[in-house]
């Protein structure tokens, strides 16, 4: 993932949104530094702090579906934009914080 925090900072604030809490946002980046993780995994990581965490006061959604929307870009990879956006929804009202339940979710919808 090519993406710092104050890049995601950047894209939220274009949503509208603000700083609210960045401790978890520190935390999905630092599993980024992970050589183990695949590359859906670590955006896992990301969408969890965004989707369930609500760093921001504002736009964690639409900052979600940006993430998700760029990182598809960046691999070549098709989007099913209705899907994705029914995976992030479900995500974040279900609070759903497994890992794998989240990548497996978002792989539905990038291909």
């Amino acid at each position: 993932m090519d993406i710092g925090k104050e890049d995601l900072l950047r894209i939220n604030r274009g949503f509208g949104g603000g700083l609210r809490n960045d401790a978890s946002l520190d935390f999905a980046f630092g599993r980024l530094e992970d050589k183990k993780l695949g590359d859906f995994k670590k955006l896992a990581y990301l969408l969890r702090a965004t989707l369930v965490d609500h760093p921001f006061t504002d736009g964690n959604k639409r900052t979600s579906m940006f993430l998700v929307l760029a990182f598809a870009e960046r691999l070549g990879k098709k989007i099913d934009r209705e899907i994705l956006l029914h995976q992030i929804i479900s995500i974040a009202k279900k609070n759903i914080v497994d890992i794998r339940v989240i990548a497996d979710r978002i792989k539905t919808a990038v291909r």
